[in-house]
């Protein structure tokens, strides 16, 4: 009886934790990453959030000079991303752009002052002739990034009707995020952007592949902890 017993709470313990796993498989989807990993952006102190900006920044500058580009796609920062468009400046001889929004779409303006406040609280050029220049960077804000190096945003779809609605794929599309929200699991659509690099400050992921000729010129050049990844398909 006792062994009975035994053999009926070992059975009633093991079903406990397949169904704790089975619940944290469940609650592990793309918008519970979003909501942890935007909690903790947002909890980043705003002095705290901009000292973590001057290392991405440089090694973003190196991207660009090492990928030579000459016409690029930055973005007008929340106060929880890194601040891109502080390097404008050091790139006279680009063309710069930024998105502005457009019904649920993006389109491209160039970047110039002044700036107006719009929807979500994001600054825009009020300049506002829509560009339809091929670039050949374009550097996006990421709330995570997966194991099939797509982008995870805020949900809203803007930048994935963007880059649908282009006739070509940019050369280099970088994610940028002031801390780290890599997982090798595959979170993301098949509409989500796909990235080649994602830059973080404690570590800089890159798409094998294309982008392994030149690898170790590129690690010489833009400092920091590399890691390639191999791109998966969807977990079943």
């Amino acid at each position: 009886m006792a062994l009975l017993n035994f053999i009926n709470f070992l059975v009633f313990l093991i079903a406990e934790i397949i169904l704790k796993d089975n619940k944290m498989i469940v609650k592990f989807n793309k918008q519970e990453f979003r909501k942890t990993a935007l909690k903790k952006l947002r909890s980043q102190k705003l002095f705290k959030a901009k000292c973590t900006h001057y290392p991405l920044l440089k090694r973003l500058e190196e991207l660009i000079k090492f990928k030579k580009a000459k016409k690029i796609l930055l973005y007008m920062p929340l106060f929880y991303e890194a601040d891109v468009y502080k390097i404008r400046r050091k790139f006279p001889k680009c063309d710069i752009f930024v998105p502005f929004m457009v019904d649920i779409s993006l389109k491209m303006v160039r970047l110039r002052m002044p700036f107006k406040i719009k929807k979500f609280n994001l600054r825009e050029p009020v300049a506002s002739k829509l560009v339809k220049d091929r670039i050949d960077m374009a550097v996006v804000p990421a709330i995570g990034v997966d194991g099939a190096m797509r982008r995870v945003g805020h949900g809203k779809g803007f930048y994935d009707r963007f880059f649908d609605s282009l006739s070509y794929r940019p050369k280099t599309i970088v994610f940028i995020e002031i801390l780290d929200f890599y997982t090798d699991k595959i979170l993301s659509d098949k509409h989500d952007v796909c990235g080649d690099i994602y830059l973080t400050p404690s570590k800089n992921y890159i798409k094998r592949g294309k982008n392994d000729r030149g690898f170790n010129r590129l690690r010489s050049r833009c400092d920091g902890c590399w890691r390639r990844v191999s791109v998966r398909k969807k977990d079943k």
